[in-house]
């Protein structure tokens, strides 16, 4: 088996239209489509439930090429859980900004948290980064970095 390369990125989500309020307006991510699916089996085995409803909202940014997908399901319907950074199977998108303190008041501006505000990432006494981890609206870790050094490289 051979990956050819990571198609998007994709989180659950209770409300589509209050997530395009922090993926699209905050965040400025372009939206391809919104869509409704149901009625298709596929989808029904694919995701293991009978008579999947569910919305879909597909964003990008052209200059990197990266795709998110937020799936809100209608049915069956939405559970909420406590959502925590160390639980098994969490997860979160990583983005690469050029300045995180104007972006970290870009979020507050428009009401959205973040755990912490930037913080300096100092590894072996050198500062390679400025880091947080934006909240979205519904409690999902996004995190936001301003890279000094290739930390993929290390």
């Amino acid at each position: 088996m051979v990956i050819k390369s990571c198609h998007h990125h994709g989180f659950t989500v209770s409300d589509i239209n209050q997530s395009l309020e922090f993926y699209r307006d905050a965040l400025g991510l372009n939206v391809e489509r919104i869509s409704e699916r149901k009625n298709l089996p596929s989808y029904d085995t694919i995701l293991g439930y009978a008579n999947v409803q569910i919305k879909v909202a597909i964003l990008s940014h052209p200059a990197s090429h990266f795709i998110l997908e937020l799936f809100q399901y209608i049915n069956p319907p939405i559970v909420r859980r406590e959502l925590r950074n160390f639980y098994v199977g969490s997860s979160h998108v990583a983005l690469q900004v050029d300045d995180i303190d104007s972006q970290y008041d870009n979020l507050r501006s428009h009401g959205f948290a973040a755990i912490s505000p930037p913080v300096d990432v100092v590894r072996d006494g050198r500062r390679v980064a400025r880091a947080m981890y934006a909240l979205d609206p519904d409690g999902i870790s996004v995190e936001m970095f301003e890279e000094y050094t290739d930390i993929v490289q290390e």
